[in-house]
């Protein structure tokens, strides 16, 4: 599953534009008053200002990096003041074995909780100086549910995508390798953070084969298929 674009919500649009157009350095492709978007390899990341003033939304969403660039682009993150998320395990990267991939964890001026994430599986090494252009694509967007196991197999079903590894009834991922849905539970502590898992509206764009729209159940999930 590939993720084309995902569109979120955030209170303030300024500082953000800042932190990803500006300090990572992730071409701006569009911008105005209510919204802008951002290009992060073969993906688009827009945030729109959300019409609830007493909202203040907070995602979880994933970045590729080349296999070989993990240590590299946590150098890079702190020659630009960006600080890493200490995690359980008391450092500021995990590897999953089930996955076999390396992750890290920061957070946005909107408090979103970003990852980067190395995939050994996938053949993407590269062997140019670590930049924002080594942001590959986004990989993951969280989705949080009451049922995460029926939310699975709806998605299953709708989208004839199938669960990923290390599943249980507060977590699931869908997809696979080049892209994933991250069903958390509400009220979750999303690794990398301290903050539970809540429902905010989201747009995701995907490449398959059914052209359209799934909604996910009652949830503001809108699943667009190109």
């Amino acid at each position: 599953m590939r993720i084309h674009s995902v569109r979120l919500l955030a209170k303030d649009l300024e500082p953000l534009q800042k932190f990803y157009a500006h300090l990572l350095g992730l071409p701006l492709l569009e911008h105005s008053k209510d919204s802008f978007t951002v290009s992060a390899g073969q993906s688009s990341l827009t945030f729109e200002r959300t019409e609830n003033a007493g909202e203040n939304p907070y995602y979880h969403f994933a970045f590729d990096i080349p296999k070989n660039h993990m240590d590299e682009s946590i150098d890079w993150l702190a020659s630009k003041k960006v600080s890493l998320n200490l995690l359980p395990n008391q450092t500021y990267k995990i590897y999953s074995r089930t996955w076999d991939a390396t992750s890290i964890y920061f957070d946005d001026p909107a408090g979103n909780i970003v990852e980067f994430i190395s995939r050994n599986s996938l053949n993407n090494a590269a062997d140019t100086t670590f930049s924002s252009m080594s942001l590959l694509n986004i990989s993951e967007i969280g989705l949080v549910v009451h049922d995460v196991n029926s939310t699975m197999k709806l998605l299953e079903s709708n989208l004839q995508l199938d669960a990923y590894h290390d599943n249980n009834n507060s977590f699931a991922a869908v997809g696979d390798v080049d892209g994933l849905f991250i069903l958390s539970a509400h009220k979750r502590i999303w690794l990398g953070s301290d903050k539970e898992a809540d429902i905010f509206r989201t747009e995701v764009t995907i490449e398959g084969n059914d052209q359209g729209t799934s909604y996910v159940g009652s949830f503001p999930y809108n699943i667009i298929v190109k």
